[in-house]
C-alpha cells in the first residue's frame, strides 16, 4: 500500500512539476506580488518538485527527503493561499470557482503530512 501511495505522491509531484514549465505565466500570476524574480520561483519550484518526484524513490535519505519535501509545502502555501485570495486561475480559459480554490487549501495538509509518513519508517531508521 505505502508503494501506492508513493506512486501517486510521486506522480502529482511530476506533473505539479511539469506544469511548471508549461503553464508558466499562470503559475507567475499566483506568486505574491511581493515576491521578487516570480518567473524563477516558478522554474526553480518546478525542478524541486521533479525532483522531489523521483527522491520519493530513492533508497537512502528518505528521512530527510520527507523533511524537505513537507518544509517545501509549507513554502509554497502562500501561493496557494494568494491564488484562493485573488481568484486569479483559470481552466480550459474559464475562471474557476472561489470555493474549489479555497477547499483545495487542506489539501496542503495530508500533502505535508504524507511526506513525513512516507518517509518516516525507511530502512534507515529501522537500522539505527
Amino acid at each position: 500500500m505505502k508503494t501506492f501511495f508513493r506512486a501517486v505522491y510521486s506522480l502529482i509531484l511530476l506533473g505539479a512539476g511539469v506544469m511548471h514549465f508549461v503553464k508558466e505565466k499562470q503559475f507567475r500570476s499566483i506568486v505574491p506580488k511581493a515576491l521578487p524574480f516570480k518567473k524563477a520561483i516558478v522554474l526553480i519550484s518546478g525542478v524541486m518538485e521533479i525532483a522531489f518526484a523521483l527522491l520519493l524513490w530513492s533508497r537512502k535519505g528518505q528521512v530527510i527527503i520527507g523533511k524537505l519535501l513537507s518544509l517545501f509545502m509549507i513554502v509554497i502555501s502562500p501561493a496557494n493561499i494568494n491564488m484562493a485570495v485573488k481568484n486569479n486561475t483559470y481552466y480550459k480559459g474559464k475562471k474557476l470557482h472561489p470555493l474549489i480554490l479555497w477547499l483545495r487549501l487542506p489539501l496542503q495538509i495530508p500533502l505535508i503530512m504524507g511526506a513525513l509518513k512516507l518517509t518516516a519508517n525507511s530502512s534507515e531508521t529501522k537500522k539505527n
